[in-house]
């Protein structure tokens, strides 16, 4: 009996003891050192303003059992990270104009069912020198996920893979309305607006822009604003002189007999027409009848 109780209880103990081997294992699998998010790779934007400030409003309005905090990277953080990386004041120092970038959420939620949903939203405001709003975009992004319900949902390298792909979402999402609704504040990296790099080009190839094309001068423009009288006069009575001399030329098709009227159609003009001989009728007493002479008819 004591070499079958011994292998039952070696069997409970292995069969109590194989699940937190099992888990532990699982747990050494995940990751634990995970790379910093950064986004300067994507390229910056350059406002035309004289600085930029970054306004924090989640504090102001908690989201009850966030739990993106405990992420190796909180959404909080990365979004900061976002626009340090891509924007920047380019403006002139004395600009009165100023950007201010808004974090307006920043959260990651355990929902009922073991989902992952996290939810960011920022706006970048520009502001005039009395501090009210000329132009504004805005950017939201959500992302889910649905890990082994088996694991630990709320596990570090769960609340990453939410916050970096929504960080991907809504860096695409935030330049497209930047580019869309605050196109007239963008510069280059050197404070000139983007818009004046445009140049148009002529129909014929001529770059229009790059050789304006001068003034006319005092002389030219007298030259062409003061009418001809005399030609403009002159030339009526010199086109009624020349038309009855001066017959239209015949062209090479018309020089060719044409086999329906040989000698012209009603179009042609009555100088190219030949000139037909005169048919008059005899003098009486030329034409004689048959059998007769002259003689007997006289």
């Amino acid at each position: 009996m004591m070499p079958f109780s011994r292998l039952f209880r070696s069997s409970v103990a292995t069969a109590v003891l194989l699940p937190a081997l099992l888990a532990g294992c699982a747990q050494n699998s995940e990751p634990t050192q995970f790379a910093p998010l950064r986004y300067d790779y994507l390229g910056q934007m350059n406002l035309n303003v004289s600085s930029l400030a970054i306004v924090d409003r989640t504090a102001a309005h908690p989201v009850e059992g966030n739990i993106g905090p405990e992420s190796p990277t909180p959404p909080l953080q990365a979004i900061r990270q976002m626009a340090q990386d891509r924007l920047s004041a380019r403006g002139a120092t004395d600009s009165t104009n100023t950007a201010r970038f808004v974090i307006d959420r920043a959260s990651i939620l355990h929902l009922p069912g073991g989902t992952l949903k996290g939810n960011v939203g920022v706006h970048l405001d520009i502001l005039a020198a009395d501090g009210h709003r000329v132009a504004s975009a805005s950017a939201q992004a959500s992302q889910s996920l649905h890990p082994d319900p088996s694991g630990n949902v709320e596990s570090r390298a769960n609340l990453y893979a939410v916050t970096r792909d929504m960080m991907q979402t809504l860096n695409v999402e935030f330049e497209y309305q930047v580019h869309h609704s605050l196109s007239k504040w963008l510069v280059d990296a050197g404070g000139t607006p983007m818009g004046s790099a445009i140049q148009t080009q002529s129909l014929n190839g001529q770059d229009d822009t790059a050789a304006p094309l001068p003034a006319p001068s005092a002389t030219k423009t007298d030259t062409q604003t003061l009418p001809a009288a005399p030609a403009q006069t002159s030339a009526p009575a010199a086109a009624a002189e020349t038309t009855p001399a001066q017959p239209a030329a015949t062209s090479a098709q018309d020089a060719e007999p044409n086999p329906i009227f040989p000698t012209g159609d009603d179009t042609t003009p009555t100088a190219t027409k030949p000139a037909k001989p005169r048919v008059q009728s005899p003098k009486a007493g030329f034409l004689t009848l048959p059998g007769k002479s002259t003689q007997s008819s006289q």
